[in-house]
């Protein structure tokens, strides 16, 4: 774990004799999140937020990362705190795909959301027969996605999704098929300009850039076929449902799959720093509600959900004081 030490010193306290008081120190930490334009990106921002905000000796920046390659950057060092997703840490702690090593030091601090995985796609070729996505992949017409960005949980399940079907990204490309490793902004907007028909995301509900795609031209949702769905099942992902009525031109719920949202830590991160994270986002939670709708489902007893997986002493400590864990 890395942390800097900042200080500042406040000019305007000068005494009688010129002498300046003493300087004040934050200790700084760094909090992974996803693309800062996606749900990871816009929950760690706010939590980060109302955390420095409250917080008399700590502050929080935010750093870009992936719900894929978050357990390895916090398990590393790399990152002092993030967020990830539970079936993907849980990985990362056993050495299982798709890391290639153990991170041992990995420790739950709370859940947050539940994702689920949205496959945006254009309504005319929706229509005229791509309904699932082993249907794009198998498309004898070369077509164009964003399969997210690397390192995100996205494009672990796009990745999975392909080799399911037999197939390969580089097999797509020559096939003629056009991918984009793009983040959450900019996938939205080559999806709203056509430049894209298709554009995948592991996001909580609603997502906020979806909407808007979804305003800009005719879009419906793929999706999973029983055999994927099952695979998806198999590596950890829950069955979850996009309600109907969200996104314009999807009236009915689509069934898809998901998994909880979740911010870890290693056993090295500050007792005081996962305490206070937790403390102050419970104490301000109507804060959080103006970030993000997914804060307005946010609870101690959500949060404390059991995952089979260690806790931060501190996050243990911080429940067991609210009642929610044993």
């Amino acid at each position: 774990m890395k942390k800097l030490t900042v200080s500042i010193i406040a000019l305007g306290s000068l005494t009688a004799t010129g002498l300046v008081t003493p300087a004040f120190s934050a200790e700084q930490y760094t909090f992974a999140v996803g693309s800062l334009g996606g749900t990871f990106g816009r929950l760690g921002a706010g939590l980060a937020e109302n955390f420095n905000k409250h917080a008399k000796d700590m502050k929080l920046s935010v750093i870009p990362g992936g719900g894929r390659a978050n357990p390895k950057m916090i398990g590393s060092g790399k990152a002092d705190i993030g967020f990830s997703f539970a079936n993907l840490s849980k990985n990362a702690l056993k050495g299982q795909s798709p890391y290639g090593k153990k991170f041992s030091n990995l420790r739950m601090v709370g859940t947050f959301y539940y994702s689920c995985y949205h496959m945006y796609s254009a309504a005319e070729l929706v229509d005229g027969g791509i309904k699932t996505f082993d249907d794009f992949v198998k498309s004898k017409k070369p077509l164009n996605i964003s399969v997210g960005k690397r390192g995100s949980s996205t494009e672990y399940i796009t990745g999975l999704m392909v080799k399911h079907n037999g197939s390969s990204y580089e097999d797509l490309k020559k096939r003629g098929f056009k991918l984009v490793f793009a983040g959450v902004g900019a996938s939205a907007r080559q999806l709203s300009s056509r430049s894209l028909d298709f554009y995948n995301h592991n996001s909580g509900i609603p997502n906020a850039k979806g909407i808007e795609a979804h305003l800009s031209r005719p879009l419906k949702f793929m999706t999973l076929s029983k055999s994927t769905r099952k695979m998806l099942i198999e590596a950890g992902f829950n069955d979850c449902e996009i309600p109907g009525g969200i996104y314009k031109g999807a009236p009915n719920a689509t069934p898809s799959v998901g998994t909880s949202g979740v911010v870890i830590a290693t056993d090295k991160t500050p007792d005081k720093l996962v305490y206070n994270l937790l403390k102050i986002s419970n104490e301000h939670v109507k804060t959080l509600h103006n970030v993000h709708k997914i804060f307005k489902r946010w609870s101690m007893k959500k949060s404390a959900t059991d995952h089979n997986f260690p806790f931060h002493p501190a996050a243990a400590k911080y429940y067991k004081e609210q009642g929610v864990l044993k």
